[in-house]
């Protein structure tokens, strides 16, 4: 009645042949596939309330119809819906059937093949559409593609870039909570002498690299400034600044590809940050009072 197959697609021999240089430095098509795609294949005489009864146990919204190894069609909840919704009260009585009791054959639509290593941009309009995209050909169908994995996949390589961002932006927001502009080249002089001549110093927020925040911050003697909204322990909060000055190198450098761990660092001391602006912007408010 069904059947399923295990797929890791970059493994295919297939798949493999297409790569070149160009598809593992670009964002193609392969990028996006799920590693572990479970792809769902149905034949064309199953029934459509136990094809739909597979499609919520595992959670598709579609599935390739497949004759003897042969994508001949897509059945999904739309293309059910959508074709279900034509006969009229009388046709029904007359076959003496139920939308649900009819095999998924007459209920398929089609979807449009790409290659592994076409680029995003080219398949957008037809997700658009479809709600879906069929990898592989007919003969050798070797992934399905949905919005949502490219939602997936997109919000995984832009979600470092934005919480740097936030992180950034947020310590530069604390920094100027605590001192103001000539106190914080006081604490500049003071903490980045060793690296600079005293003319090249860095004076203003905005001149400064986020390694130079974080000396600022946790130098002994400037430590007061920044202790009563970063809190008492200063080798904790240098800590997690050296964490996230190694993290922010190694992305905006792509020395390397960040793994689940450094993902969880970073949401972890973003969220820092994130409570720290909050008290900081309390107290403002409080004081305003």
């Amino acid at each position: 009645m069904t059947g399923f197959a295990q797929l890791r697609v970059l493994d295919d021999p297939t798949v493999s042949r297409e790569l070149d240089l160009v598809s593992e430095l670009f964002h193609r098509i392969n990028r996006v596939i799920p590693e572990n795609q479970q792809l769902l294949v149905i034949p064309p005489e199953t029934i459509v309330r136990d094809a739909i009864t597979l499609l919520r146990r595992h959670g598709y919204s579609q599935a390739p119809v497949v004759v003897d190894g042969e994508v001949i069609g897509v059945f999904s909840y739309r293309s059910f819906a959508t074709k279900a919704a034509r006969p009229d009260w009388q046709e029904i009585s007359n076959q003496r059937c139920a939308p649900g009791d009819l095999q998924v054959d007459e209920f398929l639509e089609t979807f449009e093949f790409a290659r592994v290593t076409q680029e995003m941009r080219q398949v957008f309009d037809v997700m658009d559409r479809d709600n879906g995209v069929l990898i592989g050909s007919p003969e050798n169908l070797q992934g399905v593609l949905t919005p949502m994995d490219f939602l997936r996949y997109l919000y995984h390589v832009a979600s470092p870039f934005v919480m740097i961002s936030e992180i950034e932006l947020a310590l530069r927001a604390l920094i100027e909570s605590a001192v103001n502009p000539d106190e914080l080249v006081e604490c500049a002089t003071c903490s980045l002498s060793s690296l600079y001549a005293a003319k090249e110093i860095p004076r203003t927020i905005k001149e400064m690299t986020f390694d130079n925040y974080r000396m600022i911050i946790c130098h002994g003697r400037n430590w007061p400034r920044f202790e009563p909204i970063l809190g008492k322990n200063r080798v904790r909060t240098s800590g997690k600044l050296k964490e996230l000055c190694d993290l922010r190198n190694d992305l905006f450098h792509f020395k390397r590809e960040l793994e689940a761990r450094d993902h969880e660092i970073l949401n972890s001391h973003r969220d820092w940050l994130l409570l720290k602006v909050r008290q900081a912007d309390a107290r403002r408010k409080v004081g305003e009072l």
